[in-house]
């Protein structure tokens, strides 16, 4: 029997407002707010350290998922290249370490950013605040020119937060205008012109300014908590007091963490701002918001890791394990937990573009097949197991004789990490004074990991530690069960069981192959004359600017 042409059309209807009320959360590309800090350390946030003032992060952690195994490098460039490219550092030449404004590095054409995937590909608008820090040397490989609508920020590193310089110089640009947004009052340190509030300013008008019809990707990089120590004195006031910590040589340290804790907080506000702004304009609804530290905590400028060893710049824990969640009001299908599955900066790039509706592309998409991340959208939306087994630390720079290579693999339920190299000089777990709390990461213990902490215990007997410093390495070469030694006390590198025998061989192999994958750092040297001044600007230049000057 023909149904009537009415009931057709109600019938059609009603489907169409099922598919939205029901799966709508699940097909249409949710806006992406990708926020970065710098220099976070473990305990420099409130949901792990009650002593910091982030009643707004603390919500959203605690409503999200906390990522407990969140790695990145030990410096900020290296990150911030995985977090754009979705690829290990040593395979694009940003392994070395942060690009000095001398230095012509910058990530190459043939690399696509999550910025012009998600644009060109997916139909986003895509606006970046904040830090750059990967290369300017010529206006082709800045930020609107690698797939951003809009850029409001600055393109080196460790700007004032008032006068918007950077070694002696300005630093800051609207698109690619470079303007001089610093506060009429500085020295005094005050909210006007504070450039956390600032980045915070132009947030919420693009996000009030935003066309709802098409899906929002926002890169809000906050150069906060990283030096130099400023924040407005009224946040300062919040914590009064001095704080002290025992150096690597057991000398008593005082640092100026009431700074560092303000800064933090005025992160925390601006994200506040940010979120309610989104809520008023009905953003929030379809929304993910990613939170990430580009590294470790620096202890003399305020930064803590505990109960990690080591600080930024160090391949310790403390280092390359940072502060992260996610949030969403209605894709998480569980939330309020800690996750402890692994993680890598590098994975964030094709975790955006599957929620942007192209996990088939992961697998097809000339651009998308040889990145190193793995979409990790199952691990954070359905509290599924991740997606990797194994992280690449570095592979620092096979022509120097100094050079690092590192390794983090899971096997069964225990993780591993092996260094070969400097792993870093700051090797004690560094305690700030009135920063006492520790939360343990050891987790009730399966047999292979009975088995592993049995060994630990023998080590325990058969080496007293001084001043509680790791074991010295073997030839510099490390191997630490971090599953069930978090604080990496025990090197374990040339025990004699089988098992860590095998496990020893095992990611000493993987490093090996990985080295024969590694490309030439981008940034071997210093421009002797790279012509990068205009008016009193760090500036690029048209065509190839400076790109190809001479050491």
């Amino acid at each position: 029997m023909d149904l009537p042409k009415w009931l057709i059309l109600w019938l059609f209807a009603v489907c169409q407002i099922t598919i939205q009320l029901g799966l709508g959360a699940a097909i249409q590309k949710p806006n992406i707010i990708f926020i970065a800090v710098d220099d976070m350390g473990n305990n420099d946030i409130g949901y792990n350290n009650p002593e910091v003032d982030t009643p707004n992060l603390d919500y959203l952690a605690k409503n999200g998922v906390i990522l407990e195994s969140n790695y990145v490098y030990p410096v900020c460039s290296p990150s911030r290249a995985a977090f754009m490219t979705g690829r290990y550092a040593h395979k694009i030449g940003f392994q070395r370490g942060p690009v000095e404004h001398k230095q012509p590095a910058y990530i190459e054409s043939n690399y696509k950013t999550v910025a012009e995937k998600l644009t060109t590909n997916y139909g986003y608008a895509a606006h970046m605040i904040g830090k750059w820090h990967l290369g300017y040397c010529k206006d082709a490989v800045t930020p609107t020119n690698r797939g951003f609508d809009s850029f409001y920020g600055f393109y080196g590193g460790q700007e004032n937060y008032y006068t918007y310089t950077s070694a002696r110089y300005k630093d800051f640009r609207d698109n690619l205008t470079a303007v001089t947004p610093q506060n009429p009052n500085y020295p005094r340190e005050d909210v006007d012109g504070y450039s956390t509030f600032e980045y915070k300013k132009r947030a919420i008008e693009i996000v009030g300014n935003h066309d709802k019809s098409v899906p929002l990707f926002l890169y809000l990089a906050f150069q906060a908590p990283h030096s130099p120590l400023q924040a407005p004195q009224e946040l300062k006031d919040k914590y009064p007091g001095d704080w002290t910590y025992t150096d690597l040589d057991g000398s008593t340290k005082t640092t100026s963490r009431a700074t560092f804790y303000a800064m933090v907080t005025a992160v925390d506000q601006a994200v506040g701002e940010v979120y309610t702004e989104m809520e008023t304009q009905g953003l929030l609804d379809n929304a993910i918001i990613v939170f990430t530290s580009d590294n470790g905590g620096q202890p003399s400028q305020g930064g803590f890791n505990n109960p990690y060893r080591g600080a930024k710049g160090t391949f310790y824990e403390g280092g390359v394990r940072v502060p992260g969640f996610v949030y969403s009001k209605n894709l998480l299908t569980q939330s309020g937990y800690r996750h402890q599955g692994l993680l890598h900066a590098s994975d964030w790039l094709p975790t955006f573009i599957s929620l942007a509706g192209g996990s088939a592309d992961l697998t097809t998409d000339i651009d998308l097949t040889s990145i190193d991340g793995v979409d990790q959208t199952q691990m954070l939306l359905n509290n599924g197991e991740s997606a990797r087994s194994k992280l690449i630390l570095n592979i620092y720079d096979l022509e120097r004789p100094s050079t690092i290579y590192g390794i983090v693999k899971q096997y069964g339920p225990e993780v591993w990490k092996y260094v070969q190299g400097d792993i870093g000089r700051r090797g004690i777990v560094y305690t700030a004074s009135k920063s006492s709390r520790k939360r343990s990461n050891i987790q009730r213990l399966g047999r292979a990991e009975e088995r592993t902490q049995r060994t630990i215990n023998r080590k325990r007997t058969q080496k007293a530690l001084t001043r509680e410093h790791t074991q010295r390495a073997i030839n510099d070469k490390y191997l630490f069960a971090i599953s069930v030694d978090a604080s990496e006390t025990y090197n374990l590198y040339g025990d004699s069981a089988s098992e860590i025998q095998a496990i020893q061989a095992d990611l000493e192999a993987e490093i090996e192959a990985e080295k024969l994958v590694a490309v030439p750092p981008m940034n071997p040297y210093d421009c002797s004359n790279p012509n990068n001044l205009l008016d009193g600007f760090w500036s690029a230049g048209p065509g190839e600017g400076w790109c190809g000057c001479s050491p």
